[in-house]
């Protein structure tokens, strides 16, 4: 088995908005030779299954090598505009975590205030009725009046 190599070459102009593959079509065409040496075929010895796990490793390399260069590349090139952007989405997110904090205190503030506010007299009635209409009628006014309602 021939020692299998490949390796792609990158083109990055920032100033130009170029990012792309140095010559697409011939990196195209070698890819698809080297596949073409080695078909899928049924394994049928412990040589074929050798080779096809050496192969299958060098794939997997050229797999991994690709995914790295796409990912350094990218990140490489576009480092600029995602500094831009996160400067400004940091402008926004502090601005809004303030108000959160804000929002807090104000609906912590309310919270003392209903506390407050709820130490009221206590008054106790007894009303007897059986028609679950008009107990279903008081419950809700009780509600809508912000009174407690128990009702045994």
């Amino acid at each position: 088995m021939a020692d299998i190599k490949f390796e792609l070459e990158v083109i990055s102009d920032r100033e130009n908005g170029i990012l792309k593959v140095s010559d697409y079509e011939e990196n195209l065409k070698n890819a698809r030779e080297i596949l073409a040496l080695y078909p899928i075929i049924d394994i049928e010895n412990d040589e074929q299954k050798k080779v096809y796990k050496t192969v299958r490793s060098t794939f997997n390399k050229f797999v991994k090598a690709i995914d790295r260069k796409r990912i350094d590349t990218v990140s490489d090139y576009c480092i600029t505009f995602e500094q831009q952007c996160n400067e400004i989405k940091n402008l926004f997110d502090d601005a809004q975590k303030a108000m959160g904090e804000k929002i807090k205190e104000y609906e912590d503030k309310q919270k003392v205030v209903v506390a407050d506010t709820t130490a009221t007299t206590k008054y106790t009635a007894t009303l007897k009725f059986t028609d679950e209409k008009i107990i279903k009628k008081l419950q809700d006014f009780a509600i809508k009046n912000g009174c407690e309602l128990t009702i045994k």
